[in-house]
């Protein structure tokens, strides 16, 4: 049996499907792993019941889903008598194809993105097809909103890749980031160069922006073959790597666009030269616009609306994952929460005018002070989260003692006069995994400690000990 593209209307299946069928396709047939587990649960109760009415409406329920989400791809069967552009079905990503006849011909199921073909003469005459299905995916950008919890540049790209392969389910695609960047854990089409490899054979050679034909898997990365042939069941004959752009920041004007890494697209032999070529390059300004749209969103939903750093809803996320990230590196992370003293009586005696002033000069100057890789939150109205990635609690103890001696002043008016305010914090910080393992408990005792560090006389941190030789930093001009 030879899947094709699915030519028209679907044709009346026969009424012959019993309830055998009917429980075949839901116990056996069907990828269940790719639903929920309140429709894998359904599943499994109506398995239990037996009943032919409620089998086939939990059936059409899941199908519809698996469509709707690329799991499913519809095909006709070519020497299916009576069933052309029937009731079939393919799991992307394998070569096994179901009958969807035991759910009825009323089954309401989406038409999903159609199925490609080997262009004749494996040359460039499947690109109008293929032209025809990223106009689909263009449009389905549109609608989708991005998963507000992915914030990092490789979760953003991991999404964005998950997304479009369900599209192109006769093709691999693998991003490889610049050398030193980090993938998530979870990211099973990302990966970042090493330096030694970027330094050997085609990579060292070709220059930046320009895309690259691949027509001897040998000369792939190592991972991408890897990758291809796990979830294909064996390498690729060839590949197209084209370059991926990171969005344009607003602001930053008619400044050429930075390449962020390079998509690849491996393929059999079949496809020829063009067709992977112009497929990976129209894929590549996908994700491209996928990722300016999350960075939209993200800013929209993930910022403080004075400040501009991140608010509580990105801490609340975020630092669960960032704890996960530390235990399965089996390394360190520190958390600080820091509360700004007296702000009471800034907002009180200059006005809220100048107490947001002030607020925003704290962040900027926290942001000043750390790396790009940490985080710095408004969880409350003075108060913020600092979330300290790969931080040991000595060098956790040189950072806040940095914090400290830092010079927070803003310029306020008073009676008519502008006069530099000078304001200090005081703060509570953890450190993961000695402090503790739950995201709750150690916030529980970081909140503690900056309750100690005020009942002591403000403008200081306490780091929590679990014999309760909390230590205590100072600035040093005191």
């Amino acid at each position: 049996m030879n899947p094709v593209s699915s030519p028209g209307k679907r044709t009346a299946p026969t009424m012959d499907h019993n309830l055998t069928g009917l429980r075949r396709l839901l116990a056996a047939e069907l990828p269940l792993e790719a639903i929920g587990p309140a429709q894998r649960d359904a599943v499994r109760r109506a398995l239990r019941s037996g009943e032919r009415a409620r089998l086939r409406a939990v059936g059409r329920a899941v199908v519809a889903e698996l469509l709707r989400s690329g799991r499913l791809l519809r095909v006709a069967v070519e020497g299916a008598p009576g069933q052309a552009g029937g009731p079939y079905a393919l799991v992307t990503g394998s070569r096994q194809l179901v009958d969807l006849g035991p759910l009825g011909v009323d089954a309401p199921l989406p038409p999903g993105p159609p199925a490609l073909t080997p262009p004749v003469g494996g040359q460039g005459s499947g690109l109008a097809e293929v032209a025809g299905l990223l106009g689909a995916m263009e449009y389905a950008q549109d609608l989708e909103t991005a998963d507000p919890r992915a914030t990092d540049k490789g979760s953003i790209l991991a999404g964005a890749l998950r997304l479009v392969a369900r599209f192109v389910p006769q093709f691999d695609l693998n991003l490889q980031l610049p050398a030193g960047e980090s993938a998530p854990d979870d990211a099973d089409r990302l990966g970042a160069l090493e330096g030694s490899a970027l330094a050997a054979g085609w990579q060292s050679l070709r220059p930046a922006g320009h895309s690259v034909w691949i027509p001897d898997a040998a000369d792939l990365p190592a991972e991408v073959r890897r990758r291809h042939a796990r979830r294909r069941g064996a390498e690729p004959d060839c590949a197209a790597a084209v370059p991926l752009w990171e969005p344009t920041r607003q602001g930053e004007g008619p400044l050429p666009p930075d390449e962020a890494g390079l998509l690849y697209l491996s393929a059999t032999g079949e496809w020829g030269r063009e067709t992977p070529l112009h497929l990976a390059e129209r894929l590549s300004r996908f994700v491209t616009r996928r990722w300016q749209s999350q960075r939209d969103v993200n800013l929209r939903i993930h910022r403080d609306g004075l400040t501009g750093v991140f608010n509580r809803a990105f801490f609340d996320s975020q630092f669960p994952l960032e704890l996960e990230r530390a235990r399965r590196a089996q390394g360190p992370l520190t958390l600080v929460i820091a509360d700004l003293d007296h702000f009471k009586a800034v907002n009180d005696r200059y006005g809220h005018p100048a107490g947001d002033r002030v607020l925003r000069m704290l962040a900027r100057r926290l942001q000043e002070e750390l790396r790009r890789i940490d985080h710095v939150c408004r969880v409350g109205g003075e108060e913020f989260a600092l979330i300290l990635t790969d931080t040991p609690a000595e060098a956790a103890h040189e950072v806040v003692g940095r914090l400290l001696d830092a010079d927070y002043t803003e310029v306020v008016a008073e009676d008519g006069q502008r006069i530099p305010l000078r304001v200090t914090f005081s703060a509570g910080a953890v450190t993961f995994p000695g402090a503790g393992l739950d995201p709750f408990e150690l916030y529980r005792k970081a909140d503690a400690m900056l309750y100690l560090s005020k009942d002591l006389g403000r403008d200081q941190c306490h780091f929590w000990d679990n014999d309760g030789q909390h230590l205590r930093l100072v600035p040093r001009s005191r």
